[in-house]
This record gives C-alpha cells, structure tokens and sequence, in this order.
C-alpha cells in the first residue's frame, strides 16, 4: 500500500494456476466473471460487460438473505490478454477509483498483478485490499476447478 499525490493506493500479485488465456476469459467474459466476483454465498448478476475502451462493467451482487449492492466502471484500457484497466466504484458513493490488471504468463500459470488506486480514505482502501484478497481466492479456485470451496 503506497500513498501519493494521486491518493492511497494497493498492490497485489498473484501466481494463478491457470494458462493467462484461461485468466483473461474470466475477467472479460459476463459468465466466467459472475462466478469468482463477489464475497462467497454471495450471487452476482453482471449487467453489463463490454470489455473494450469506453465499455461499460456494471454489476449487481445479492447477499446472502437479500441485501444487494452494485458496482461498476468504465474500461480505460483492454489489451488482451495482457493489461485491463477501469475505473470502479460503489453505486451511491461519490469516489471513483481505479483498478488495473496484468497478466503475464508463467509457463502453464499467470501471474497476475492487481493495482487499485485513487483511495482518499485508509479505510476505504483497507477494506478493498481484504475484498480483492478474497476474490482474487474466489479466481483461482474458480479456474482450477474447486469453485465448491470458496
């Protein structure tokens, strides 16, 4: 986690146990992103996914017991399959980050790095680390086939 003139921001990297084609499908495709998006228990409804510059993301997540929220952006870049990045934000709330995300591929798995910036609030930051930790799980597990476990 750094801090500079552009706000807060947080890093993360990830060896994913799957070929980056197969990691680039479920970060661009509605189907394959409804399933790792999401705390877990939880149901994602993608509305909206155009994976390109000036596309939109826009979904829905339903707790567990009915309570729902949605998120979204505006993809910046797309350079499959390497780099996708968009802005992300809270539906209701006025702060409007940035995520990034690069693959590279190692062998039969990818490296994936995560960088989310533009926080103006530790808290807020804090807590999108924990998510994207938790999510990043949900990935892998969804692409090696253990999606019952997360």
């Amino acid at each position: 986690m750094t801090e500079s003139p552009q706000g807060l921001s947080l890093s993360l990297e990830r060896l994913i146990h799957a070929p980056r084609d197969v990691v680039w499908r479920a970060l661009t495709e509605p189907d394959l992103y409804a399933r790792w998006m999401g705390p877990a228990g939880s149901e994602t409804l993608v509305d909206e996914l155009e994976a390109r510059p000036g596309g939109r993301l826009a979904f829905r997540v339903r707790l567990p017991g009915g309570p729902e929220f949605s998120l979204g952006g505006t993809y910046i870049e797309v350079d499959p399959p390497r780099r996708v990045v968009h802005t992300w934000t809270l539906e209701g709330d006025e702060s409007l980050t940035t995520v990034s995300v690069d693959l590279e591929a190692d062998g039969d798995r990818t490296r994936l790095t995560l960088r989310h910036t533009g926080f103006t609030d530790r808290s807020d930051m804090d807590q999108n680390d924990a998510g994207w930790q938790h999510q990043l799980d949900r990935l892998e597990a969804v692409l090696v086939g253990r999606a019952g476990t997360t």
